[in-house]
């Protein structure tokens, strides 16, 4: 006996197993008008059926009252039938308004992240864009003296001021001189310009842009420290916020902002030994931003941007191939407000007479 009922109660199971997606279809969250559209049918089938249903019992209840005695008792039974009936119909309206009111909170839910999502697309593409104009802003204050970029002595670039001002003098007005200031966008095609005379190989030219970072920082070194900011900024986007093919869109527009002699010089600054560890020359790689620098093979080296010396070797390409493994920063650093700035010694300490000096100063 007990086998028997136990195969029959796995057989009911296997059969509400079958039915169950049917039932759960009317529920699911996915395919939105088609559950609504379900759903509706079902709930029109079973009005109409309580309807017609109903229709027919009164009309079986009238002929009884009017050809028989047996109406009253009819009408009781009806009574204790549909009270059950009726309570089930109020339980599935319960349920069927929790449904309702469970697809209203996801269409809320919905309609709430796609309006969180186009405020992070407009706070991104706010502060991308902002840097952009920065950008611009800075290449039209560039300023660059190549006198200044000469090996001459102070004294040398004095003297040299003091005769051209006693020749026009003596000249007059008419006297004109080759300006070796530029501003602006010029400034590029003028300090590749400095790099490229009568330089014998790519090597030499890159000392002399390193004379430029270590002694003549401010002429670029703000400009390529944006620069390099704009791509951190897109790089540190989470992937939920800015997936990669946007993060591409975003670099491939600062990009074309670009010149062709802003990339030489990009290329250059880059470079094992110029500006950073690697950090820059990672995100170059990263969003192909030299993609369009023209090249050109010449003797000695390669030409870059149309210039006239080769500014670039084999091995220099060969740095631009793969990202550098930066590993682990096992330097120390005094901190503070010098970061990770290695001109303070990490271990500085102040002495008992400095101590001393300050706690009477505070006191």
């Amino acid at each position: 006996m007990k086998e028997w009922i136990k195969s029959k109660l796995l057989k009911i199971n296997v059969f509400l197993d079958k039915r169950y997606p049917k039932f759960e279809a009317l529920f699911t969250d996915a395919k939105t008008d088609l559950v609504g559209s379900s759903l509706n049918k079902v709930l029109f089938k079973i009005i109409s059926s309580a309807v017609i249903f109903a229709g027919f019992l009164l009309v079986i209840n009238l002929l009884l009252i009017i050809f028989t005695d047996r109406g009253g008792v009819f009408g009781d039974f009806l009574g204790g039938v549909l009270n059950p009936i009726l309570t089930f119909f109020t339980l599935f309206g319960l349920i069927v308004t929790i449904i309702i009111q469970r697809q209203e909170l996801r269409l809320a839910r919905n309609e709430y992240e796609k309006t969180a999502d186009a405020l992070s697309t407009s706070a991104i593409e706010t502060t991308f864009f902002n840097i952009i104009d920065l950008h611009h802003n800075i290449v039209d204050n560039l300023k660059v003296d190549l006198e200044e970029l000469s090996d001459k002595t102070e004294a040398q670039k004095v003297i040299k001021g003091i005769s051209s001002a006693i020749l026009k003098a003596q000249i007059g007005a008419s006297f004109a001189s080759k300006s070796l200031k530029a501003e602006g966008r010029p400034v590029f095609e003028e300090i590749l310009n400095y790099l490229s005379i009568e330089a014998k190989s790519p090597e030499e030219s890159l000392e002399r842009y390193k004379y430029i970072q270590n002694n003549h920082n401010h002429i670029l070194g703000h400009y390529f420290r944006n620069l390099y900011q704009a791509l951190k900024v897109i790089h540190n986007y989470d992937g939920e916020k800015l997936q990669p093919e946007e993060k591409r869109k975003y670099t491939s527009i600062l990009r074309a902002q670009l010149s062709t002699k802003e990339l030489a010089l990009l290329f250059m600054n880059c470079i094992e030994g110029v500006a950073d560890s690697g950090q820059f020359k990672n995100l170059l790689i990263e969003f192909q931003m030299l993609e369009h620098l023209p090249i050109s093979e010449i003797d000695g080296g390669y030409s870059l941007a149309g210039s006239k010396t080769p500014l670039a070797s084999d091995e220099m390409f060969l740095q631009y191939k793969h990202k550098k493994d930066l590993g682990l920063d096992l330097h120390k650093y005094y901190g503070g407000a010098f970061g990770q700035n290695r001109g303070v010694p990490h271990n500085l300490r102040p002495n008992k007479s400095t101590q001393q000096t300050a706690e009477a100063a505070a006191d």
